[in-house]
């Protein structure tokens, strides 16, 4: 399925030695916890997962004596992100982006290092005579707290940085580009401190598609200077493709994630360009969006939801999520929770809903978990051309 990423399980190493050019992140601020981005020193052994063959193309990942190499804002991102969704969602999106730019058979996937929780704390926050470095606007000029917040909302939710290793004719690895991903808020949420230490209701602000690109490529434009600043690195960001994905995260009561909208890339020593717009989607199944807005869509899936729940007498609940590219449905992944009876009950059903996903579904890439109170029971995957695979726990 084009859109899976996954951990992989390491069985062999390429054994890479020595210093790694590149992996020094930016000196912590004082009060900032580093312990989870130590440095790389001469004794350390830096390695790669090797290859493992798979439907799916994946990223080999950077190792360090044989330990994931976790990002220096790693804590940080789940904080600032209200839908954990979002963030899964961005995450995983940024690799398969940056496929475009950077060949899975060449880079090897590191998580950010170069920018430090503290520094990407203060770039998130709003412009202000005590913090220049913020991307978001400073308040609005108004006579009270709402509109100061509503009439300049702050578009940037998060970033996310990504790097891109290739080993160099030393055989050693360096940094050869990076993937900066902007999460834009779609809706700004803000409330008022009272004096008393309480807080007032959740107010919010729309912002739309416009004027997130706008504020998306004017940070872009802002953020690859920093990074190409001389006292970073030495000057080494000078000399990679930076690409930039913009994602738009979804209203916080949502049951489905955001979607990225465009992506620019900086070719070295150029600015921000080759801009391009995308048009993806997710949409609940069943919802109200689905029946107004993909009827075909929606009623074939709930064709397929009333056919499963014949196996049982009771009603089972079967909640899906489509993935839609260029208007285009592409991927369902569908949730079926079941009460647990026996092994042969839940075999048999299994093989009812493969039966029925291959003759509803057979232009989609479908992912079908079966779950009951004792965890997960089953597994259904279908690639578009191939042959449903099974998997009981």
């Amino acid at each position: 399925m084009w859109r899976k990423t996954g951990v992989l399980m390491a069985a062999s190493f390429l054994l890479l030695t020595g210093c790694i050019p590149g992996l020094q992140p930016d000196q912590q601020e004082e009060g900032v916890e580093t312990e989870e981005n130590e440095q790389t020193t001469e004794e350390d052994t830096v390695e790669v997962s090797p290859e493992v063959p798979s439907l799916d193309n994946y990223y080999r990942s950077v190792l360090q004596d044989g330990q994931y190499i976790s990002g220096a804002a790693r804590t940080f991102h789940r904080d600032v992100m209200y839908n954990r969704m979002d963030l899964e969602r961005m995450s995983a999106g940024m690799q398969e982006l940056a496929a475009q730019e950077f060949s899975q058979e060449d880079y090897f996937f590191r998580a950010g290092q170069l920018i430090s929780s503290s520094e990407l704390n203060s770039w998130l926050m709003r412009q202000a005579e005590d913090n220049q470095a913020g991307l978001n606007p400073p308040l609005a000029d108004a006579d009270n707290f709402e509109a100061r917040e509503r009439n300049n909302p702050r578009p940037l939710s998060n970033i996310i940085e990504h790097n891109y290793m290739v080993e160099n004719n030393n055989g050693n690895l360096e940094l050869g580009g990076m993937v900066i991903g902007l999460s834009m808020n779609s809706i700004y949420y803000f409330r008022q401190e009272n004096e008393d230490g309480t807080y007032g209701p959740w107010l919010e602000e729309s912002i739309s598609r416009q004027q997130s690109m706008e504020a998306a490529r004017n940070m872009a434009s802002q953020i690859l200077e920093r990074l190409r600043s001389e006292d970073r690195q030495n000057g080494a960001l000078q000399d990679i493709p930076i690409m930039f994905t913009v994602f738009r995260e979804a209203p916080r009561e949502s049951s489905v994630p955001g979607n990225f909208i465009a992506t620019g890339t900086a070719a070295p020593g150029e600015s921000v360009g080759n801009w391009q717009n995308l048009n993806e989607d997710y949409v609940l199944f069943p919802s109200t969006e689905a029946n107004e807005n993909h009827r075909q869509d929606s009623e074939a899936f709930n064709q397929f939801r009333d056919e499963v729940n014949a196996f049982f007498e009771n009603f089972v609940g079967v909640v899906g999520e489509g993935y839609y590219q260029n208007d285009e449905w592409r991927e369902l992944t569908v949730d079926i929770p079941i009460t647990f009876y026996n092994e042969t009950e839940v075999i048999a059903f299994t093989q009812h809903v493969t039966d029925k996903v291959e003759q509803h579904f057979p232009n989609l890439d479908v992912e079908v978990r079966i779950n009951s109170s004792e965890g997960q029971e089953a597994l259904i995957v279908k690639d578009v051309g191939e042959e449903s695979f099974t998997h009981m726990y």
